[in-house]
């Protein structure tokens, strides 16, 4: 058996980004924190997600098959705040904030260091994450000087 008090920080020195994963359109959007994104392939090019299995934006994004990752910098950081407590279903995450619209009429966050577009291409849940799997059918990076907000957990057993 593993012993947890060990395994706990040395997990969470795996290092990731911060997203801000939409889906929806229209007064069915929905939107969240997530942290672990990465590139899954090149061709074509390919992002895995891992959702939270009760998490409502997943039924959603089941439907609409289509999402949007807002890659947060520094100077967006702002966002986290506002999308780590998530919604309730039917409540709109974007209200007051900028958004802009992908062509696939996901709204994704405007002032984010960069967006990606993509379609939904499978799911596998293997714990208590769903991994979904999405093509990259479009995107823009605002500022390449700039670089990605990331951050480590302490504990690699919780958020």
């Amino acid at each position: 058996m593993v012993d947890k008090a060990f395994l706990a920080p040395a997990l969470g020195r795996v290092t990731s980004g911060l997203f801000i994963l939409s889906t929806g359109s229209g007064d069915r959007v929905s939107a969240f924190l997530a942290s672990w994104v990465q590139q899954a392939g090149f061709e074509p090019p390919a992002v895995t997600v891992a959702v939270q299995k009760d998490r409502a934006v997943l039924e959603e994004l089941r439907r609409n098959r289509h999402f949007c990752i807002s890659i947060l910098s520094p100077s967006s950081a702002q966002f986290l705040k506002h999308f780590a407590a998530g919604f309730e279903p039917g409540v709109d995450p974007f209200t007051g904030l900028e958004k802009g619209i992908s062509r696939n009429g996901v709204p994704y966050v405007a002032q984010a260091h960069a967006h990606l577009e993509c379609e939904l291409l499978g799911e596998e849940a293997w714990s208590d994450h769903v991994i979904i799997c999405g093509e990259v059918t479009g995107g823009e990076c605002a500022n390449l000087d700039e670089a990605p907000l990331t951050h480590v957990r302490r504990n690699g057993l919780s958020y």
